[in-house]
């Protein structure tokens, strides 16, 4: 008579815990994953929440700079554009020059101590005074080598006068843009009138300076 074999055991060792310990390290890491995934979506929301904030706050102080620019000149003798005021070179000065007329500086002198309030009124803004040429070449014999150099003494000579009517120097910068920046295109002699300008804006001082 056969002797019947004793069974074999497959799993010799218990493999269950093992195997358990693995499904619920691969759960617990499918939990963290999903929990930073979570956090970094709160986050970016957060970001987005801020930035939209911080875009209506820049539009409301766009608003209001610009209502404070138009109440310089409530008759209309200046353009503003864009949160610039616009002053055309014809009335400030002569064709190729960095001088004044005197109806141009007294202007200035008028307007001087309503920028200066203004300032004051908005502390962590400074004004650029940016001058623009049209695309005409200066003769051989002008003062100045380049429209970039006529359009910059102009901007020096404006800010000058300004400063002597009240404005902090602190507070004020001068730039000449030459012919690189039109209102509009440089296609007739109306157009080109449009584009010789000095241009005056209020820009965040850190944007220009450390402070």
């Amino acid at each position: 008579m056969r002797r019947r074999r004793a069974a074999v055991d497959l799993f010799p060792v218990n493999v269950w815990p093992p195997f358990v310990d693995a499904v619920v390290l691969a759960l617990a890491a499918f939990v963290l994953v999903t929990m930073l995934a979570l956090v970094a979506q709160q986050a970016l929301l957060k970001r987005l929440h801020e930035g939209d904030r911080e875009l209506q706050s820049l539009r409301a102080d766009k608003e209001r700079i610009e209502r404070r620019l138009r109440a310089l000149a409530p008759s209309g003798t200046i353009e503003v554009e864009e949160g610039k005021v616009i002053l055309q070179g014809e009335v400030l000065f002569d064709s190729g020059s960095d001088e004044l007329r005197v109806a141009g500086r007294a202007f200035l002198e008028r307007i001087g101590p309503n920028l200066a309030a203004l300032l004051a009124a908005e502390p962590e803004q400074m004004l650029l005074i940016g001058g623009h040429t049209d695309d005409r070449a200066l003769r051989g014999d002008a003062l100045f080598a380049s429209n970039w150099e006529l359009s910059t003494a102009r901007a020096v000579a404006v800010t000058r006068v300004l400063t002597d009517a009240g404005v902090p120097r602190a507070r004020i910068v001068a730039a000449g843009f030459g012919a690189e920046h039109p209102r509009v295109a440089n296609t007739d002699e109306d157009a080109r009138r449009k584009n010789r300008r000095i241009e005056v804006l209020l820009v965040p001082i850190r944007s220009v300076a450390s402070r």
